[in-house]
């Protein structure tokens, strides 16, 4: 009779216990997918569905389903509860779903870090979804001119979307650019990591990012050992902002002789060549 008395008891403590171990993880859920303002430059506005866009202040706190926009010549950050840090640039619309580490870019252009500890991280366009692993990427999408995802820190791959090819497979020091409607996986390119260090997206804001040391040390040590090939390193911006403000309202550019454009919509050039 006791046995059967202790074996009741354990039971209803097992069962009590399971039931906090769910309420912890239902709430540790919501708060993974919550954020905090933590920057806000010029115009930015958090948009809730149908509710009117307001404007945001630092230490608003983002939830599933608000969006984050910026306007002309303005930029934007967010730190998510597990470290995972979003920097927008101008005209840029940002938001997450109820996907836990999945991020939805809309337009414009952005950069993101996030620790080990954070897992996997999806990134999501109209045409593409990357993802990625301890590490720092930016990403670009406007509807009507070139896409950018690459890596100043980390790896992971990019897939066009309703295109049957195999991921790209991308490591630190590596971009792709694909037009807005991709008939075929873009080509991978070595891109020049110093390009990025003075642009907005990085020095920009108050603090400094979590991984700039690892990324000037990319930098320094792509510099003294180049990449195999000879093929030199692309510039990824050809300006010193990722943020564009310009490329966000142009219309769709005509045929290049090169399939990699830069951020302006003109091809950029390895060391060594001359544009025709």
């Amino acid at each position: 009779m006791k046995t059967r008395l202790r074996s009741s008891h354990l039971f209803g403590l097992i069962s009590i216990a399971a039931v906090l171990i769910g309420i912890v993880s239902l709430v540790f859920g919501a708060e993974q997918k919550q954020a905090r303002v933590t920057e806000v430059v010029r115009d930015v506005h958090l948009l809730a569905g149908q509710s009117a866009a307001r404007a945001a202040i630092v230490n608003d706190t983002v939830h599933e389903g608000i969006a984050v926009r910026t306007g002309s010549d303005s930029r934007a950050e967010l730190t998510f509860v597990d470290r995972t840090l979003t920097r927008l640039g101008a005209n840029t619309v940002f938001s997450f779903g109820a996907a836990a580490h999945t991020y939805d870019l809309g337009s414009g252009a952005i950069l993101i870090t996030a620790p080990p500890s954070a897992g996997t991280v999806k990134i999501s366009t109209a045409v593409a979804t990357c993802a990625v692993s301890g590490f720092t990427a930016f990403m670009e999408r406007h509807s009507n001119n070139w896409n950018k995802f690459g890596l100043p820190h980390g790896s992971g791959w990019g897939k066009m979307k309703g295109l049957p090819d195999e991921p790209c497979q991308l490591h630190t020091g590596q971009m792709v650019v694909f037009p807005p409607h991709p008939t075929h996986c873009p080509q991978v390119f070595d891109f020049d990591i110093s390009k990025l260090l003075n642009g907005k997206l990085i020095k920009g804001f108050k603090t400094q990012l979590p991984e700039f040391d690892l990324i000037v040390r990319n930098s320094d040590n792509q510099q003294h050992n180049p990449p195999p090939g000879g093929g030199g390193l692309v510039d990824p911006t050809n300006q010193n902002s990722l943020d564009q403000a310009s490329t966000a309202h142009m219309e769709s550019p005509p045929p290049m002789p090169t399939p990699m454009p830069t951020f302006t919509g003109t091809p950029p050039q390895r060391p060594g060549r001359q544009r025709p």
